[in-house]
């Protein structure tokens, strides 16, 4: 049974901890804007999606991004490499994920993450340890902002969804969430949105 006096503090991972901006990895990836709007195609694909949720592996969803695109497989793969490298700290939260461990506080994390970019992840940073529980969406083949995930966290970590609050910067996620009656802050790497999860803990 949950520990109904602890509170939980449950993170996303994209525009909250790390930096997840699309416009900036195409500019970083080629100086082309015509080439730029060729690769948008992948981040907006069902093979993407299917990345994400673990249901391709990531050889042949290369192979399909280089049907999409008529480009060679080792163009696909540089710029699945820009796409993983682009995934920079975002100190603001950072910050605020390290004073909650200190306070030990009950931290989670749930993300949209595909297999290849959640490995690439674990070696880059070396925050994981302060978690309790990690939920990524290709490991367990779910995805935000679907109820499953959420399900699967609160049974899984044996969570009290009235007292755990989920810091992620989708809308649509923050209102799954709350119909598993996690509260929710609607992140935009802010003061305003730290300042809320403190209150929270404060309540």
């Amino acid at each position: 049974m949950p520990n109904n006096m602890r509170k939980t503090v449950i993170f996303d991972l994209g525009n909250v901890l790390i930096n997840w901006a699309p416009d900036e990895i195409l500019q970083r990836f080629t100086a082309d804007p015509v080439e730029r709007e060729q690769y948008r195609q992948v981040f907006f694909s069902q093979t993407w999606l299917a990345l994400d949720a673990g249901l391709i592996e990531y050889d042949n969803a290369l192979k399909l991004f280089s049907l999409l695109l008529e480009k060679p497989l080792s163009e696909m793969e540089r710029f699945m490499q820009t796409v993983r490298e682009s995934l920079d700290p975002l100190p603001l939260a950072l910050a605020l994920l390290h004073d909650l461990a200190r306070r030990k506080v009950d931290l989670i994390c749930i993300s949209n993450m595909p297999l290849h970019a959640d490995a690439y992840l674990r070696k880059r940073y070396d925050y994981w340890h302060l978690f309790r529980g990690i939920v990524i969406s290709a490991q367990v083949q779910l995805l935000k902002p679907h109820l499953d995930i959420f399900h699967y966290a609160i049974e899984q970590y044996q969570l009290a969804p009235d007292r755990s609050l989920f810091i992620d910067d989708s809308k649509a996620n923050i209102d799954a969430a709350q119909k598993c009656g996690i509260q929710g802050v609607w992140y935009h790497n802010d003061q305003a949105g730290i300042e809320q999860v403190y209150r929270f803990l404060n309540q």
